[in-house]
This record gives structure tokens, sequence and C-alpha cells, in this order.
């Protein structure tokens, strides 16, 4: 498909001056990675939680990331990112901040620090992901006491578990969009405020200034809606993400925008590179006793060789379930994608 010329997130053409920065070079040079869904919805059996399923149902049998990072090598993997919290607010690390987190669940073990350590053991690189949406926080209408606990939490992740590869942030249009839909229409720019559309319900400049001061080369990346592939939420930003590949809604094909150049808030001209992530399991969470039909060797090479064909990585989702392993069945297939790639 034909590609648009380089545009901002409100479409308005830049000049070809920005280039990236050593770290996102050093990013895009990884190229694959594995993304990582896990928590209390693949024991709900959910693709998205509701906040109320107690810590205790979280007890996975036999839980391994060594295993997940055994298959993100044999499948040429360079890099993962984990689910540290998703809509539901369940931490898979003991925060000091909340009660609902792994600190109250069985066996009461740190998710967050055995994938980073596996991971780390086989050279890969790790990155975590963290929903701006919280549906557990009493406090989450009250945007400064919610912004001040994201921050505290943020804090924890990026002093307490070594070098991050990158902070995945995932949710934002439950504070933005009028509908809390994840789709995006073009009249909301004309009927809700642009502080609101620039991320100031989440704080999101001192968000991304406090990433910057802990980690300076962690690239922080906010997922955009689903169809507006490839256009930035907002800015700053320093990576811009795709979800799925041809996706369509409501009968239209959405495909990514691919060109890596925009214009800041201050039209100052940015380079931010893109990431595909799609998934093996369509739900993104392992859900139990759900029939799915599994993407071919054929595919998964198409999605590798097509973000790299555009300069973009691939973030590629399993599920681990509710034994705290990736299912065979994914190690089958990534490791054949692998093998044919030449990974």
């Amino acid at each position: 498909m034909i590609q648009p010329e380089p545009t901002t997130a409100f479409g308005q053409a830049v000049a070809a001056t920005a280039t990236p920065s050593n770290a996102q070079r050093a990013w895009q040079e990884l190229g694959y990675g594995m993304f990582i869904h896990f928590g209390p919805n693949t024991f709900a059996g959910k693709a998205w939680g509701d906040g109320k399923l107690p810590p205790e149902a979280f007890n996975p049998s036999h839980l391994d990331p060594r295993q997940w990072a055994d298959v993100a090598a044999d499948a040429g993997m360079k890099y993962a990112v984990l689910t540290t919290k998703h809509h539901d607010g369940f931490c898979l690390w003991p925060s000091r901040h909340t009660e609902y987190s792994i600190k109250n669940a069985p066996g009461r073990r740190d998710v967050v620090r055995a994938f980073v350590d596996a991971f780390r053991a086989t050279g890969m690189k790790v990155g975590l992901y963290y929903s701006l949406w919280d549906v557990n926080f009493a406090e989450y209408e009250n945007d400064a006491a919610y912004a001040a606990y994201m921050q505290a939490q943020i804090r924890e992740l990026l002093t307490e578990y070594g070098p991050i590869l990158e902070l995945w942030f995932d949710g934002g249009w439950d504070k933005e969009f009028p509908t809390r839909e994840w789709s995006w229409n073009d009249s909301y720019r004309e009927s809700v405020p642009a502080d609101v559309l620039r991320g100031g319900r989440w704080h999101w400049r001192e968000l991304y200034d406090l990433a910057h001061a802990l980690q300076p080369e962690c690239l922080v990346i906010n997922n955009s809606s689903s169809d507006r592939p490839g256009i930035p939420r907002y800015l700053p930003v320093d990576v811009r993400t795709s979800e799925h590949y041809d996706f369509v809604w409501n009968d239209r094909i959405h495909q990514a925008h691919t060109e890596p150049l925009f214009k800041d808030d201050d039209g100052k001209s940015v380079y931010l590179p893109l990431e595909f992530t799609t998934s093996l399991n369509l739900d993104w969470f392992y859900i139990p006793n759900k029939h799915v039909l599994h993407p071919s060797v054929a595919t998964i090479c198409d999605w590798h060789t097509r973000a790299r064909q555009c300069g973009a990585n691939l973030l590629l989702n399993v599920g681990p379930d509710t034994r705290g392993l990736v299912p065979e069945y994914h190690r089958l297939f990534l490791k054949e994608a692998g093998r044919r790639l030449a990974l």
C-alpha cells in the first residue's frame, strides 16, 4: 500500500530533519521481541478484568519465566516486555503502594523480578508494560492523586529492577475519549479540551520526564488506538505503536503509518520508530478452554518481514497459561519461524 507523507498526529507534513537517538538505534537493531500478557485475567478467563478478582486467585502451579525465556531464545527474539499491571490494577511485583498485588497472592513470588532475571540470563533486554487505566484504585478519578500513585509505582519499577529497555503504557483512552472506549473519533478535537487529548489528566509530561530522569535510555511508549496505528497518541514519546496488521474497524482497513518523522508540540521535528505488536492468542491473555486458529509459521514470518522492511520492530505476544508456562504449541510455531527467518 502507498504510504502517506510524513505527518504529525494532526496531519501536518514535516521536513525530514530529525534522526534517531542512540537508544532508538540500539532498540531498532534488536528487531524482534516477546510480549507477555500474564496476570489475574489468565485465571479469570477474560481479556480485560474488573479489578475485583481476589489476589488469591492468581496461583500458577508451575510458574517458570525461565521457560518463557527459552521459548523466546529458540525463536530468535532479542527482548521481552511483561505486563506488570493491566487494566485490572493488579501488580505483578510487591508494590508498596497497593494491597492489590503479588504480595497478597499465594507464594508471594515477585513475577517482575523472576522475569527480568530469567531473560537477562539469556542475554535478552527487558521492558515493562504498565496500564494507565486502573479499575481497582480507589482514587482513580482524582487525577492528581492517581498521577502521584502512578509516579510512585514507576519509580519502583525503574529503580528496583535494573536497566529497562522500554516502558510500554496503555489504556490512555479511558480518561481522554468521552465514550471511554478505545476507538478514535475526529470530533474529539472539537469536543474535548486540547490538554486532555495531550494526556493532561494523566499528568503525562510529568510521567514521561520522571521515566527519563530515572533511566535516560529507557524508551517510553504510549499505545495508540488500534484504528490509528502508527500515529502517536500524543507527545512526547520515544516509540510509536501499531497493534495488529491490516486492522479492520467499521469495515475499513487501518494500516500502520510507517514514516518516522513528526512534529512535537513546539513544532520541532522528532524521530519516532515504530513497534508492531500482535498476538498468537487473539485475546492477548491466555483464556482456558477457548479455541482459536493459531497463526501459521508463514504468517509469523510475514509479520516479521513486513516490520523489518519498514524499519519497525515486531513485539509478538504470547499468553502463559494457568500453570505459568508458555504453551508448547506456541514454541513449535515460533521456533520454526525463527529457523526460516535465520534468526
